[in-house]
C-alpha cells in the first residue's frame, strides 16, 4: 500500500508524542466504526490498515501500545476494543464530526420545540419559510435580482425577537 497522497489526507504529525495521540485517535475511531458497521468487535491489523491507510509496521506498534495503555484487548493478531476503548472511541468518533452534525444557518438547535412534536414542527418549518422568504425579499432590487452585498438575510439587532406591530 502507498503512502496516502499529502493533498488527499492529513498527515500524521512529526513529534513522537503528537503523532500517539494522533494515531489513537484514528485507531480508536476507526475501530469503533468497524464495530458500528458490524464488521465485528475484534479485527486484525490488516482490516485497521485498509480504512487508516498506514503501513502495517507502523499501524502494528501503535496498536500494541494502545494494548499496554488499556484502550484495546489483544487475542493473536486479533484487537478489540476495551471497555474504555470503546467509550474513547466513541467520544473521538463523535468529536471528529461534531461540526458536521451541528445545526447549519437557519436550522433548529437541539433544544428548539420542533423535535418534541409534529405540531412544532410544521409551525417552526412554517415560520423559517416566511423568515427566509422575507429576508430574500428585502434583498432584492426591482429586477428581481439580489442586491450587491446582499445575502440573503440581515441581523437586526435592535429589535430582535420583538414585535412592533
Amino acid at each position: 500500500m502507498n503512502a496516502p497522497d499529502e493533498n488527499t489526507a492529513l498527515a500524521a504529525p512529526k513529534s513522537s508524542a503528537l503523532q500517539m495521540l494522533y494515531w489513537r485517535s484514528e485507531i480508536l475511531q476507526v475501530m469503533y466504526w468497524l464495530r458500528g458497521e458490524g464488521f465485528g468487535d475484534i479485527v486484525d491489523a490488516p482490516m485497521i490498515e485498509r480504512f487508516l491507510g498506514v503501513d502495517a509496521s507502523n499501524g502494528l506498534g501503535y496498536l500494541e501500545r494502545l494494548v499496554e495503555e488499556g484502550y484495546l484487548t489483544a487475542d493473536g493478531n486479533f484487537f478489540g476494543l476495551s471497555e474504555f476503548g470503546l467509550k474513547q472511541g466513541a467520544r473521538e468518533f463523535a468529536d471528529s464530526f461534531n461540526e458536521l452534525t451541528k445545526p447549519a444557518h437557519g436550522e433548529c438547535s437541539d433544544d428548539c420545540w420542533c423535535h418534541a412534536s409534529v405540531d412544532e414542527a410544521d409551525a417552526c418549518m412554517a415560520h423559517r419559510i416566511e423568515h427566509n422568504h422575507a429576508m430574500d425579499e428585502k434583498h432584492m432590487n426591482a429586477s428581481g435580482q439580489m442586491n450587491p452585498g446582499g445575502h440573503g438575510h440581515t441581523h437586526d439587532h435592535h429589535h430582535q425577537g420583538h414585535d412592533h406591530n
